[in-house]
């Protein structure tokens, strides 16, 4: 894996967080949610016109997140349409193993929507069932190895605006 794919694969999770931080938590203007948006679907599409095993990872992610409704605010949208235009323009190769990944990324989602049993919040909470998920598919050699460290940077990223915008807040 080249240090490229890490990377971008942690830009994009900051910039997905931030997007929504932005325009779920009022951090700027909504405005600004768009520039974020597109920044990191064109990021994402570079990772999956990369890489394989990216593809299929943000593939499945991607249709788990549509199913769930969780793609809901005009950054994200344009995120989502910065992404196709890249991987319409490329091309990218995807097997069926993305529904599989896109049934494990909407488990992951539901626990936003749901109640969760009180035994379960550890898990929603930190999206393991994802990343569980996802280190069987390489342990069985469905998938490569970069999915998972692409996946791990893209969800430690996650959590760094997170913490900032907080700070931020507080601060305001």
């Amino acid at each position: 894996m080249s240090f490229l794919i890490l990377i971008t694969g942690f830009l994009s999770g900051s910039l997905i967080k931030l997007t929504d931080d932005i325009e779920d938590k009022n951090l700027l203007h909504k405005l600004y949610a768009i520039p974020c948006g597109l920044a990191y679907g064109l990021l994402m599409g570079y990772l999956m016109i990369s890489d394989t095993d990216a593809a299929l990872l943000f593939g499945g992610i991607i249709l788990g997140n549509l199913v769930t409704g969780k793609i809901n605010s005009m950054g994200h949208y344009f995120g989502l349409g910065a992404i196709f235009v890249v991987i319409f323009l490329y091309g990218i190769k995807l097997s069926l193993i993305v529904l599989p990944i896109a049934a494990l990324a909407a488990l992951d989602e539901i626990g936003d929507l749901i109640h969760a049993p009180k035994f379960l919040e550890l898990i929603f909470k930190y999206r393991l069932i994802l990343k569980v998920g996802i280190l069987v598919l390489v342990a069985l050699n469905v998938l490569g190895l970069n999915a998972l460290i692409v996946l791990l940077a893209f969800q430690t990223s996650y959590i760094l605006p997170h913490r900032i915008t907080r700070r931020a807040a507080h601060e305001i």
